[in-house]
Protein backbone atom coordinates (compact mmCIF):
# COMPACT_ATOMS: atom_id res chain seq x y z
CA UNK A 1 0.00 0.00 0.00
CA UNK A 2 0.93 3.28 -0.99
CA UNK A 3 1.52 6.36 1.59
CA UNK A 4 -1.01 8.28 -0.10
CA UNK A 5 -3.58 5.29 -0.30
CA UNK A 6 -2.82 4.72 3.54
CA UNK A 7 -3.19 8.56 4.15
CA UNK A 8 -6.65 8.70 2.57
CA UNK A 9 -7.59 5.70 5.00
CA UNK A 10 -6.62 7.47 8.11
CA UNK A 11 -7.91 10.88 7.59
CA UNK A 12 -11.20 9.68 9.51
CA UNK A 13 -9.24 9.12 12.53
CA UNK A 14 -7.47 12.72 11.75
CA UNK A 15 -10.44 14.09 11.84
CA UNK A 16 -11.47 12.57 15.19
CA UNK A 17 -7.98 13.36 16.16
CA UNK A 18 -8.25 17.06 15.81
CA UNK A 19 -12.05 17.02 16.65
CA UNK A 20 -10.03 16.23 20.07
CA UNK A 21 -7.39 18.53 19.87
CA UNK A 22 -10.18 21.08 19.27
CA UNK A 23 -12.60 20.33 22.15
CA UNK A 24 -9.50 20.27 24.29
CA UNK A 25 -7.98 23.67 23.39
CA UNK A 26 -11.50 25.32 23.88
CA UNK A 27 -12.08 23.74 27.47
CA UNK A 28 -8.50 25.77 28.29
CA UNK A 29 -9.40 28.86 26.61
CA UNK A 30 -12.72 28.91 28.36
CA UNK A 31 -11.28 28.33 31.81
CA UNK A 32 -12.85 25.02 32.14
CA UNK A 33 -9.61 23.11 32.72
CA UNK A 34 -7.34 25.24 34.72
CA UNK A 35 -3.87 26.47 34.87
CA UNK A 36 -1.47 26.34 38.09
CA UNK A 37 0.62 28.81 38.71
CA UNK A 38 4.04 29.16 40.44
CA UNK A 39 6.15 31.68 41.59
CA UNK A 40 8.31 32.82 38.83
CA UNK A 41 8.53 33.45 35.35
CA UNK A 42 7.20 30.42 33.02
CA UNK A 43 8.84 30.46 29.14
CA UNK A 44 7.23 27.75 27.34
CA UNK A 45 9.31 26.41 23.95
CA UNK A 46 7.32 23.90 21.99
CA UNK A 47 6.12 23.19 18.45
CA UNK A 48 2.71 22.04 16.92
CA UNK A 49 4.38 18.50 15.16
CA UNK A 50 6.01 15.50 16.05
CA UNK A 51 9.79 14.70 15.33
CA UNK A 52 12.84 16.99 15.31
CA UNK A 53 12.09 20.70 14.87
CA UNK A 54 14.86 22.13 17.08
CA UNK A 55 13.44 22.96 19.91
CA UNK A 56 16.22 21.94 22.12
CA UNK A 57 18.50 23.83 20.80
CA UNK A 58 16.66 26.84 21.13
CA UNK A 59 16.40 26.13 24.25
CA UNK A 60 20.09 26.28 25.29
CA UNK A 61 19.95 29.70 23.31
CA UNK A 62 17.47 31.07 25.78
CA UNK A 63 18.66 29.38 28.67
CA UNK A 64 22.37 30.81 28.12
CA UNK A 65 20.64 34.46 27.24
CA UNK A 66 18.49 34.25 30.50
CA UNK A 67 21.56 33.11 32.58
CA UNK A 68 23.68 36.15 31.26
CA UNK A 69 21.09 38.64 32.64
CA UNK A 70 21.34 37.40 36.08
CA UNK A 71 18.79 34.65 36.13
CA UNK A 72 18.63 31.31 37.94
CA UNK A 73 17.21 29.14 35.22
CA UNK A 74 15.60 25.67 35.77
CA UNK A 75 14.89 23.63 32.51
CA UNK A 76 11.91 21.47 33.14
CA UNK A 77 11.18 18.71 30.64
CA UNK A 78 9.03 15.73 30.55
CA UNK A 79 11.90 13.26 29.79
CA UNK A 80 10.27 11.58 26.71
CA UNK A 81 11.46 7.73 26.63
CA UNK A 82 12.97 7.61 29.91
CA UNK A 83 13.04 4.69 32.33
CA UNK A 84 10.85 5.45 35.36
CA UNK A 85 8.80 8.58 36.14
CA UNK A 86 8.54 10.84 39.12
CA UNK A 87 10.61 13.96 39.13
CA UNK A 88 14.43 13.60 38.28
CA UNK A 89 16.97 16.18 38.88
CA UNK A 90 19.31 15.64 35.78
CA UNK A 91 21.46 18.43 36.92
CA UNK A 92 21.74 20.29 40.04
CA UNK A 93 23.53 23.35 38.03
CA UNK A 94 26.82 22.07 39.22
CA UNK A 95 26.90 18.74 38.34
CA UNK A 96 25.41 16.05 36.49
CA UNK A 97 23.23 13.95 38.79
CA UNK A 98 21.20 11.21 35.77
CA UNK A 99 22.10 9.94 32.42
CA UNK A 100 20.12 9.48 29.14
CA UNK A 101 18.08 6.53 30.16
CA UNK A 102 16.81 7.90 33.13
CA UNK A 103 16.97 11.34 32.05
CA UNK A 104 15.87 11.09 28.16
CA UNK A 105 18.08 12.01 25.64
CA UNK A 106 17.42 16.28 24.88
CA UNK A 107 17.19 16.68 29.06
CA UNK A 108 20.93 14.41 29.05
CA UNK A 109 22.31 16.95 26.46
CA UNK A 110 21.31 20.04 27.68
CA UNK A 111 22.35 19.24 31.61
CA UNK A 112 25.94 18.35 29.60
CA UNK A 113 25.90 21.46 27.48
CA UNK A 114 24.70 23.74 30.29
CA UNK A 115 27.06 23.21 33.73
CA UNK A 116 25.10 26.05 35.51
CA UNK A 117 21.06 25.35 34.86
CA UNK A 118 19.15 22.81 36.73
CA UNK A 119 17.83 20.58 34.52
CA UNK A 120 14.46 18.59 36.05
CA UNK A 121 12.67 15.83 34.34
CA UNK A 122 8.59 15.07 35.45
CA UNK A 123 6.22 13.82 33.31
CA UNK A 124 4.01 16.31 35.69
CA UNK A 125 5.59 19.63 34.55
CA UNK A 126 4.14 21.86 36.76
CA UNK A 127 5.19 19.51 39.93
CA UNK A 128 8.62 19.57 38.61
CA UNK A 129 9.04 23.83 37.60
CA UNK A 130 7.79 23.67 41.73
CA UNK A 131 10.55 21.54 42.87
CA UNK A 132 13.01 23.78 40.89
CA UNK A 133 11.86 26.90 42.63
CA UNK A 134 11.62 25.39 46.36
CA UNK A 135 14.59 23.18 45.68
CA UNK A 136 17.03 25.18 43.80
CA UNK A 137 15.67 28.63 44.50
CA UNK A 138 15.24 29.46 40.25
CA UNK A 139 14.09 32.57 39.34
CA UNK A 140 12.73 31.79 36.17
CA UNK A 141 11.72 28.03 34.50
CA UNK A 142 11.89 27.20 31.01
CA UNK A 143 9.43 24.66 29.65
CA UNK A 144 10.89 22.19 27.37
CA UNK A 145 8.24 20.49 24.48
CA UNK A 146 5.59 22.68 26.56
CA UNK A 147 3.29 24.06 23.70
CA UNK A 148 0.52 21.20 24.59
CA UNK A 149 1.14 21.42 27.99
CA UNK A 150 -1.36 23.96 28.89
CA UNK A 151 -1.83 22.79 32.77
CA UNK A 152 0.88 25.07 33.25
CA UNK A 153 0.98 28.61 33.24
CA UNK A 154 3.69 30.50 30.98
CA UNK A 155 4.18 34.10 30.78
CA UNK A 156 5.96 33.68 27.03
CA UNK A 157 4.62 31.14 25.15
CA UNK A 158 6.88 29.86 21.79
CA UNK A 159 6.08 27.70 19.35
CA UNK A 160 9.42 26.54 16.70
CA UNK A 161 8.22 24.87 13.12
CA UNK A 162 10.97 24.00 10.91
CA UNK A 163 11.39 25.89 7.61
CA UNK A 164 11.18 21.82 6.04
CA UNK A 165 7.66 21.93 7.53
CA UNK A 166 6.18 25.10 6.37
CA UNK A 167 6.24 23.90 2.76
CA UNK A 168 5.07 20.53 3.80
CA UNK A 169 0.93 19.25 4.33
CA UNK A 170 0.04 20.02 7.43
CA UNK A 171 -1.88 16.19 7.98
CA UNK A 172 -2.92 15.38 11.84
CA UNK A 173 -2.48 12.54 13.63
CA UNK A 174 -2.12 9.85 12.59
CA UNK A 175 -2.54 10.38 8.45
CA UNK A 176 0.68 12.77 9.21
CA UNK A 177 3.08 14.38 11.26
CA UNK A 178 0.50 17.57 13.00
CA UNK A 179 -0.17 17.43 16.67
CA UNK A 180 -2.23 20.43 16.14
CA UNK A 181 -3.55 22.76 13.37
CA UNK A 182 -1.87 25.44 12.05
CA UNK A 183 -4.04 27.56 13.45
CA UNK A 184 -2.79 26.83 16.94
CA UNK A 185 -0.16 29.08 16.37
CA UNK A 186 -2.57 31.69 17.24
CA UNK A 187 -1.80 30.71 21.24
CA UNK A 188 2.08 31.79 20.78
CA UNK A 189 3.42 35.03 21.93
CA UNK A 190 6.39 34.29 19.39
CA UNK A 191 6.79 31.78 16.31
CA UNK A 192 10.47 30.99 15.64
CA UNK A 193 11.41 29.00 12.04
CA UNK A 194 14.09 26.78 12.96
CA UNK A 195 17.42 25.20 10.57
CA UNK A 196 16.94 28.17 7.92
CA UNK A 197 19.92 28.06 5.93
CA UNK A 198 20.34 31.92 5.30
CA UNK A 199 17.94 35.19 5.53
CA UNK A 200 16.65 34.54 1.64
CA UNK A 201 14.98 31.24 2.88
CA UNK A 202 13.59 32.97 6.30
CA UNK A 203 11.79 35.81 4.57
CA UNK A 204 10.11 32.65 1.98
CA UNK A 205 9.39 30.88 5.03
CA UNK A 206 8.27 33.88 6.97
CA UNK A 207 6.08 34.83 4.01
CA UNK A 208 4.10 31.56 4.13
CA UNK A 209 3.78 32.11 8.09
CA UNK A 210 2.14 35.81 7.97
CA UNK A 211 -0.64 34.03 5.88
CA UNK A 212 -1.60 31.55 9.12
CA UNK A 213 -1.08 34.03 11.80
CA UNK A 214 -0.41 37.53 12.69
CA UNK A 215 2.58 36.86 15.80
CA UNK A 216 5.78 37.81 15.65
CA UNK A 217 8.36 35.93 13.75
CA UNK A 218 12.37 35.39 14.17
CA UNK A 219 14.79 33.03 12.09
CA UNK A 220 17.19 30.92 13.43
CA UNK A 221 19.78 28.70 12.00
CA UNK A 222 22.47 26.39 12.94
CA UNK A 223 26.44 26.83 13.43
CA UNK A 224 28.96 24.39 14.15
CA UNK A 225 30.47 24.74 17.05
CA UNK A 226 32.79 22.00 16.62
CA UNK A 227 33.19 18.36 15.81
CA UNK A 228 34.53 16.04 19.10
CA UNK A 229 35.99 13.06 20.28
CA UNK A 230 33.20 10.78 21.58
CA UNK A 231 35.36 9.12 24.21
CA UNK A 232 37.41 12.32 24.99
CA UNK A 233 35.63 15.27 24.16
CA UNK A 234 38.62 16.16 21.74
CA UNK A 235 38.40 18.93 19.13
CA UNK A 236 39.42 18.62 15.68
CA UNK A 237 40.17 21.30 12.93
CA UNK A 238 36.76 21.91 11.20
CA UNK A 239 39.37 23.17 7.73
CA UNK A 240 40.75 19.76 8.21
CA UNK A 241 37.26 17.79 7.47
CA UNK A 242 36.83 19.18 3.98
CA UNK A 243 36.39 16.08 1.92
CA UNK A 244 37.23 13.53 4.96
CA UNK A 245 34.81 9.99 4.06
CA UNK A 246 32.58 9.43 6.80
CA UNK A 247 29.75 7.41 7.90
CA UNK A 248 26.90 8.85 9.70
CA UNK A 249 24.24 7.62 12.35
CA UNK A 250 21.78 9.15 14.32
CA UNK A 251 18.76 8.79 16.06
CA UNK A 252 16.74 11.66 15.77
CA UNK A 253 13.14 13.03 14.87
CA UNK A 254 14.42 14.60 11.50
CA UNK A 255 17.19 12.84 9.75
CA UNK A 256 17.86 15.29 6.95
CA UNK A 257 18.67 17.89 9.52
CA UNK A 258 21.71 16.44 10.23
CA UNK A 259 22.37 15.13 6.58
CA UNK A 260 22.40 19.23 6.25
CA UNK A 261 24.57 19.87 9.33
CA UNK A 262 27.42 17.46 7.66
CA UNK A 263 26.48 19.39 4.32
CA UNK A 264 27.94 22.50 5.35
CA UNK A 265 31.44 20.69 7.07
CA UNK A 266 32.16 19.73 2.91
CA UNK A 267 32.66 16.08 4.28
CA UNK A 268 32.11 13.18 1.71
CA UNK A 269 29.42 11.03 3.32
CA UNK A 270 29.66 7.93 2.57
CA UNK A 271 26.86 6.45 4.27
CA UNK A 272 23.99 7.54 6.94
CA UNK A 273 22.07 4.55 8.97
CA UNK A 274 19.48 6.71 10.09
CA UNK A 275 17.42 4.91 12.90
CA UNK A 276 13.94 6.01 14.15
CA UNK A 277 13.96 9.15 17.08
CA UNK A 278 15.20 7.92 20.45
CA UNK A 279 16.62 5.10 19.63
CA UNK A 280 18.19 3.12 22.13
CA UNK A 281 21.15 1.13 20.07
CA UNK A 282 21.52 -2.54 20.27
CA UNK A 283 24.66 -4.58 20.32
CA UNK A 284 23.54 -5.71 16.98
CA UNK A 285 23.11 -1.97 15.49
CA UNK A 286 26.55 -1.28 16.71
CA UNK A 287 27.55 -4.03 14.76
CA UNK A 288 25.70 -2.58 11.78
CA UNK A 289 27.49 0.78 12.15
CA UNK A 290 30.87 -0.70 12.03
CA UNK A 291 30.62 -2.98 9.71
CA UNK A 292 29.00 0.09 6.96
CA UNK A 293 32.47 2.04 8.29
CA UNK A 294 34.47 -0.88 7.48
CA UNK A 295 32.75 -1.51 4.32
CA UNK A 296 32.84 2.12 2.97
CA UNK A 297 36.66 2.79 4.03
CA UNK A 298 35.63 5.46 5.87
CA UNK A 299 37.99 7.78 8.07
CA UNK A 300 35.63 9.24 10.42
CA UNK A 301 31.88 7.76 12.01
CA UNK A 302 30.02 11.06 12.89
CA UNK A 303 26.97 11.15 15.54
CA UNK A 304 24.99 13.34 16.89
CA UNK A 305 25.54 15.18 20.78
CA UNK A 306 21.87 13.82 21.09
CA UNK A 307 23.21 10.60 20.30
CA UNK A 308 26.42 11.02 22.29
CA UNK A 309 24.34 11.58 24.77
CA UNK A 310 21.98 8.71 24.94
CA UNK A 311 24.66 6.65 24.21
CA UNK A 312 26.27 7.42 27.13
CA UNK A 313 23.59 5.76 29.58
CA UNK A 314 24.33 2.53 27.86
CA UNK A 315 27.86 2.08 28.93
CA UNK A 316 28.38 -1.11 27.33
CA UNK A 317 27.19 -0.30 23.95
CA UNK A 318 29.03 2.59 24.00
CA UNK A 319 32.37 1.36 25.40
CA UNK A 320 32.11 -1.26 22.44
CA UNK A 321 31.80 1.62 20.01
CA UNK A 322 34.09 4.36 21.39
CA UNK A 323 36.87 2.77 22.75
CA UNK A 324 38.66 1.98 19.80
CA UNK A 325 36.94 3.64 17.19
CA UNK A 326 37.08 7.17 15.58
CA UNK A 327 33.92 7.82 16.69
CA UNK A 328 32.75 11.49 16.50
CA UNK A 329 30.17 13.91 17.02
CA UNK A 330 29.26 17.29 15.69
CA UNK A 331 28.47 19.67 18.25
CA UNK A 332 25.98 22.52 17.22
CA UNK A 333 24.38 25.67 18.49
CA UNK A 334 21.23 27.90 16.95
CA UNK A 335 22.06 31.53 15.99
CA UNK A 336 19.26 34.40 15.34
CA UNK A 337 19.23 34.70 10.94
CA UNK A 338 16.44 37.39 11.81
CA UNK A 339 14.12 39.27 13.89
CA UNK A 340 17.09 39.91 17.35
CA UNK A 341 15.38 43.16 18.30
CA UNK A 342 12.06 41.03 18.60
CA UNK A 343 13.96 38.43 20.67
CA UNK A 344 14.90 41.02 22.87
CA UNK A 345 11.83 42.88 23.25
CA UNK A 346 9.90 39.39 24.47
CA UNK A 347 13.47 38.77 26.96
CA UNK A 348 12.89 42.22 28.25
CA UNK A 349 9.40 41.66 29.56
CA UNK A 350 11.24 39.14 32.26
CA UNK A 351 13.84 41.44 33.91
CA UNK A 352 11.58 43.63 36.24
CA UNK A 353 9.35 40.82 37.53
CA UNK A 354 9.32 40.17 41.09
CA UNK A 355 9.46 37.14 42.97
CA UNK A 356 6.51 36.40 45.21
CA UNK A 357 5.86 33.63 47.97
CA UNK A 358 5.71 30.62 46.19
CA UNK A 359 3.42 28.67 48.28
CA UNK A 360 1.05 31.15 47.59
CA UNK A 361 0.91 30.78 43.50
CA UNK A 362 0.86 26.94 43.43
CA UNK A 363 -1.86 24.63 44.09
CA UNK A 364 -0.62 21.00 43.65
Amino acid sequence: MSVHSLRILLIPFSFLYGLGVVIRNWLFDIGLFGMRRIAVPVVSVGNISTGGVGKTPFVELLARRFSQRGHKVAIVSRGYKRKGSGTVVVSNGRTICAEADVAGDEPAQLAAKLTDVVVIVDERRARGAQYAVEKFKSSLVLLDDGFQHRSLHRDLDIAVVSVDEVFEPAWLLPAGNCREPRRSLLRADLVVISRCDDVTEFDRAKERVERWVDKPIIGVGTRVNAVRRAKSNFSIDLAGLNGKSVVAFSGIGDPRSFERVLGSLKLNIKRHLAFPDHHRFSEQDVSKVLGTFRQEGAEYLLTTEKDVARLGGMRETANDLFENNPVFYVEIEQVVLSGEEVLQQRLQRFEHRKLSNVEGNYSP
